[in-house]
């Protein structure tokens, strides 16, 4: 008889938590289904603790049901604050120094600044530290205020690249307002474009600072002797010079627009320039002995960079058996921002001859996994041109800054060569 009871009593107990189950799923069934699971969700209440709840706006994995237009790839999910604090956005991006995808979450305010930022992925081999990421608390699009981390460069810009994109997402879409950008900053995020020997291979600044006199508001010295870039005041605005190793100068203006010509600013242009020649001139004669050795019994004669402005330093007219060469000197930027001075000879028909460099693996020490038989990959450069040329001849395997240093360097010596026969043609 107790039996029987004790059995009632459990089937009367299961039926009792069924409905109560039921009834559980009934009220917070259609919730989940709303807001996605806590492991969706935790990141976007990190940022935004304060948050009455989340709607979708975007998602990668479905951008085709989504009504928001020009999404960067690295924008996994866009979500609304649903009381209107305002937007958070999940990134991750691929280009940092391992090349393992950085995941991070930003909240936007309404203002468009950020409100919060958490890491929640970083796979990078070194730390920029936990103190990084929140120094984009209060910043808007201009990011005005962030700095890039010194050792830490490809990490870093990966960094603030991401959280770029999230921002150029919000503003295309009009959900937030674009911040405004000095005019120093705005010039000097053209400077890669405008005289790319002062900056390495992910665009960072790579030069030696100084307060200018005169029209000159500051000055910036190429850290591989490629020239010079100068803020420049022009009445109530400002403009930026730049010049390269055999003194060439141009001249633009905050949108990018190139004004050397201009009669207006011929005065600062000319100012730059006299500036510029005080500077010391790398030394020449080992680069000389090293284009010699490349064209052994060569004539050697030095010729201007008209209309250079990358990495290349140097250039000569190399003449031997009655034919005409170019000897052509690159410094780019190695591991831990290191110049690695890179020359090559190319040949009339724009082929390179030879390639030889000072030094490859800049602090060999701290790698053990690269592969490199320096005599090979040296010969490897010869014949290429600049439409053999991909950039995979430049790979060594488990040296990633020293393969981009290579890139750039024959990128730039090719893009030299094509002006320099250009002009010789005139």
């Amino acid at each position: 008889m107790a039996q029987k009871k004790t059995a009632g009593l459990l089937a009367a107990l299961i039926a009792v938590f069924a409905v109560v189950m039921f009834g559980l799923n009934f009220v917070t069934g259609p919730i989940v289904a709303k807001n996605g699971s806590a492991q969706e969700y935790a990141p976007l209440y990190n940022v935004m603790p304060d948050a009455a709840g989340f709607e979708k706006l975007y998602d990668v994995a479905d951008a085709a049901s989504s009504t928001l237009v020009d999404v960067p790839e690295t924008v996994q999910t866009i979500h609304s604050e649903t009381s209107g604090l305002g937007y958070v956005v999940r990134l991750a991006t691929t280009k940092g120094y391992t090349g393992d995808a950085i995941e991070l979450t930003i909240a936007v305010d309404n203002e468009g600044k950020i409100s919060g930022v958490e890491l929640t992925a970083y796979p990078e081999s070194k730390d920029f530290g936990a103190e990084y990421p929140q120094t984009f608390v209060g910043q808007d699009s201009a990011l005005s205020d962030v700095a890039i981390v010194a050792g830490v460069t490809y990490s870093s810009v990966a960094f603030r690249d991401a959280v770029t994109d999230g921002f150029n997402a919000l503003i295309a879409n009009e959900l937030v307002g674009a911040g405004q950008k000095s005019a120093d900053q705005a010039l000097l995020e053209l400077l890669p474009s405008v005289h790319s020997g002062l900056v390495n291979n992910v665009g960072v600044g790579q030069f030696e600072e100084s307060d200018g006199t005169g029209n000159i508001v500051k000055i910036m010295k190429a850290r591989n002797n490629t020239g010079y870039a100068y803020l420049l005041k022009s009445g109530d605005s400002m403009v930026m010079a730049a010049v390269n190793a055999s003194g060439e100068a141009k001249l633009v203006d905050v949108e990018g627009k190139d004004i050397t010509a201009d009669a207006a600013y011929t005065d600062l242009l000319a100012e730059a320039v006299a500036h510029a020649a005080t500077g010391t001139a790398p030394s020449t004669d080992k680069e000389q002995a090293r284009l010699k050795a490349l064209l052994p019994d060569a004539e050697l004669t030095s010729i201007p960079l008209t209309g250079v402005f990358n990495s290349v330093s140097a250039a000569y007219k190399l003449t031997k058996d009655g034919q005409d060469y170019y000897g052509l000197v690159a410094r780019s930027y190695g591991y831990d921002n290191e110049v690695m001075g890179v020359y090559y000879v190319v040949d009339a028909q724009g082929a390179i001859v030879g390639m030889t460099v000072d030094e490859l693996i800049f602090h060999s020490e701290y790698f053990f996994d690269y592969t490199l038989e320096e005599s090979s990959y040296k010969a490897g450069f010869a014949g290429l041109n600049k439409d053999s040329w991909t950039g995979d001849q430049a790979l060594i395997s488990g040296a990633t800054m020293t393969t981009d240093a290579m890139k750039t360097a024959t990128n730039d010596i090719f893009a030299a060569y094509e002006i320099l026969k250009g002009g010789d043609a005139q």
